[in-house]
């Protein structure tokens, strides 16, 4: 390539490139060659060069130097996996010769994480165990890591454990913190509550801030949960009182429960315990995992999109004139939705009330904002209904995220989208994710949670879900060899989504029955409370609201089914800075995840085909190695 095909780059990486390609075999020795080369093919990647980086690379010769074509080899590998073509990654790193360097052990971890990911666990074991400690220590802590980690899965938790004191401290004090909080999550599985409670404890804040303050919470739910004496509610006070900058909606409600346990002469504070039980375990049901596998095929809830109009679209991608960056991803205010019932379902569930009598208020203390997204990408009714422009039906935009877009993890730091103040002062030096974003006024990474359709009349539950449809336009006319059976690629998928899916509906019927039991259970004893106690009766009937408040946004009405929605929330005070808003129209916060770098594909609803050209030429302006596929709606529609 010429220097002209790098013009976006800045004039030092240019000249940099220009003094690499000067060094040739004839002129330096072939070790500085290789050594150009590697230097050259570091430069390409980073800047999205990707053939130019595969090009340099295998310039290098196994005579020039061992450990540059070792290293060569590996960047190869990487280019591809970069690229999704993980079986050509695989097949270079697998021919890399065995030997105690750091990238052959990077080059074996790689391979494990990719089979891993395809379901292939035993062979994903198998790599990460050629990963050599004298390489690079850090690499096997996280290989010992994983490989402990499946064999927890696959209730092996005994070896599970002796293979997490695998990873040592002094190596990689984060991982050696998250090995330590899961051997205390095998120990209490097994009952040895005690020993757990105490594995946790030694997790120190240097470790990890974040497995620190998972740790300290555990403790104060295991001990809450396994016994209500008085220590070991003064065990579960301490834990979260040492928490920092995290569980906030946790602590506001478990440190008040703590107090009613010690203080009131009910059962009140134990009811209350096992309503917050049973809220965070729907919580966890409804959280959609973006890693989950039902067959063996790729994970089967990877992506989620978001129908918006062309305009919004093209602030989100394009850069303004006198601006850095596009405009940021919104959550806007609860009371722009088209639902009168909205909030309003879940306590007329636990109340018992059949009915449609709904009187929406305006909370100005914790007020809602959400975003909303779905598993059906490509749907004329979802076209038809958001995103118009100029009142135009089926003229919008469908944004299809990677799960990038989302919060990764689950819950580390707590339940993120409630936000209470944290009062406990946090150390001087400590600085995490949150307080960055806060900084900054826009919210952090936030986990998407599936809504639940009820039906107010009758005992009726509906998860969102993918729907039939979907799986036979993503499979089309592929089969699958099941025994000495040919099924439909498609069929089978459904099938095995369907009985997921059905399972995870009866797993939160359960704990949706069993919700709704503790909270009458509370409020026969308020009753009694407020007879004697009214100011206490009045203080635990915020803590009540307090508890269920996570889910009161993801009850819906059965009539909007077909949206299949799953949302982002965020729950706020109104005099939070990073409330914004414009005049008479929205009240809104800003999320701090980038549109352009998380977006897999763009769906163009079919009133809005001439965007196709300018959206494909906006997308070539992005800086990002993204790659991001255009298509066209394919569904038929007539604009009338």
């Amino acid at each position: 390539m010429s220097m002209d095909s790098y013009e976006n780059l800045d004039e030092a990486t240019r000249k940099k490139i220009e003094e690499l390609q000067k060094v040739t075999r004839e002129s330096e020795s072939d070790v500085k060659f290789s050594l150009a080369q590697i230097k050259l093919a570091e430069i390409f990647y980073k800047y999205g060069f990707f053939d130019e980086a595969v090009r340099v690379s295998n310039l290098i010769e196994p005579k020039d130097s061992y450990e540059h074509y070792q290293k060569a080899q590996y960047n190869i590998g990487a280019v591809y996996e970069e690229q999704g073509d993980t079986d050509a990654a695989i097949k270079i790193w697998s021919k890399m010769k065995e030997d105690s360097s750091e990238v052959y052990s990077r080059a074996q971890f790689n391979i494990g994480i990719i089979l891993n990911d395809s379901g292939e666990f035993e062979d994903a074991k198998k790599a990460w165990g050629k990963v050599k400690r004298k390489g690079s220590p850090q690499t096997y802590a996280k290989a010992q890591f994983n490989i402990a980690s499946r064999l927890f899965k696959e209730g092996k938790e005994d070896y599970a454990i002796r293979v997490w004191r695998n990873v040592e401290k002094d190596v990689y004090s984060e991982a050696y913190a998250l090995a330590q909080f899961n051997i205390g999550v095998g120990l209490n599985r097994k009952g040895c509550i005690e020993d757990a409670l105490d594995t946790w404890d030694n997790i120190e804040i240097e470790n990890s801030l974040e497995i620190f303050n998972l740790a300290q919470y555990n403790i104060g739910t295991v001990s809450l949960e396994n016994n209500t004496q008085s220590q070991y509610i003064t065990r579960a006070e301490n834990a979260l009182k040492k928490i920092v900058n995290g569980y906030q909606y946790e602590k506001q409600c478990l440190e008040k429960i703590c107090r009613l346990l010690k203080t009131s002469s009910t059962d009140v504070g134990k009811y209350l315990l096992l309503l917050f039980t049973h809220t965070t375990e729907i919580i966890k049901i409804l959280k959609v995992d973006f890693s989950h596998r039902v067959t063996d095929n790729k994970p089967i809830e990877r992506k989620l999109a978001h129908y918006t109009g062309t305009d919004t679209t093209n602030k989100l991608l394009d850069i303004e004139k006198g601006k850095e960056q596009p405009s940021s991803f919104r959550l806007n205010t609860i009371n722009n939705v088209n639902d009168p019932s909205e909030g309003k379902l879940l306590l007329n569930y636990l109340k018992g009330v059949k009915g449609l009598s709904y009187n929406s208020q305006f909370d100005e203390d914790l007020h809602a904002f959400i975003s909303c997204f779905t598993f059906n990408h490509d749907s004329l009714n979802q076209f038809r209904l958001y995103g118009k422009e100029g009142n135009k039906e089926a003229s919008g935009i469908s944004l299809v995220f990677k799960k990038d877009f989302f919060q990764k993890y689950y819950f580390i730091g707590g339940l993120s989208y409630v936000f209470f103040e944290d009062t406990p002062s946090s150390p001087k030096n400590t600085r995490n994710t949150a307080e960055i974003s806060l900084r900054e006024g826009k919210i952090e990474k936030q986990p998407v949670m599936r809504c639940v359709y009820i039906d107010p009349t009758s005992n009726y539950i509906h998860l969102a879900q993918r729907n039939r449809l979907t799986f036979f336009r993503e499979f089309n006319d592929e089969s699958v060899q099941i025994g000495s059976k040919t099924l439909s690629k498609a069929e089978y998928e459904w099938k095995s989504y369907k009985s997921f899916i059905d399972q995870k509906t009866e797993d939160f019927s359960i704990a949706f029955t069993d919700l709704q039991s503790d909270y009458r259970v509370i409020v026969k004893e308020l009753i009694e409370i407020e007879k004697v106690n009214p100011s206490l009766s009045s203080k635990i009937q915020v803590l009540l609201n307090e508890i269920i408040l996570p889910l009161k946004y993801l009850i819906k009405h059965s009539a909007f089914q077909e949206e299949q929605e799953c949302r982002m929330v965020y729950m706020t005070s109104l005099d939070d800075k990073k409330v914004k808003m414009e005049f008479g129209k929205f009240l809104y916060v800003e999320y701090e995840a980038d549109v352009r770098n998380n977006l897999d594909k763009i769906y163009i609803a079919p009133a809005a085909t001439q965007y196709q050209p300018y959206l494909a030429k906006l997308l070539c302006k992005s800086q990002t190695k993204n790659k991001v596929r255009i298509d066209l709606s394919n569904n038929p529609y007539r604009q009338t």
